[in-house]
């Protein structure tokens, strides 16, 4: 299943303590982590980015963000995990649940 995370680093952590971080997950062969792909890892200028992973179960997800929230405390101002999916499947799903409710209409 897909996992869309968007992040926001705060600001207030320096950049040689988020690269600390990253090395010590690594050397703890957490990240990337282990049952989970990372599809995306992608971050902006302003500090804040997203991380689209496919995962079957939600604490290897959870994992996603509290490793790196052990590994350097207060590194995220703000966080928001959400199940996704592309959304030519969600155009889909929306179209049969119009047909489903407009034959309903009519009976």
């Amino acid at each position: 299943m897909l996992f869309l995370i968007y992040w926001e680093l705060n600001e207030e952590i320096d950049a040689i303590s988020r690269l600390q971080a990253a090395e010590k997950l690594a050397a703890a062969e957490l990240f990337p982590p282990q049952n989970v792909e990372v599809l995306r890892f992608d971050s902006t200028p302003d500090l804040w980015g997203m991380t689209l992973i496919e995962a079957s179960n939600v604490e290897d997800v959870s994992n996603v963000v509290n490793m790196w929230r052990i590994a350097c405390p207060g590194i995220f101002k703000k966080t928001k995990i959400s199940p996704a999916r592309p959304v030519q499947e969600s155009m889909a799903s929306i179209g049969e649940l119009i047909k489903k409710l407009a034959a309903d209409k009519h009976t």
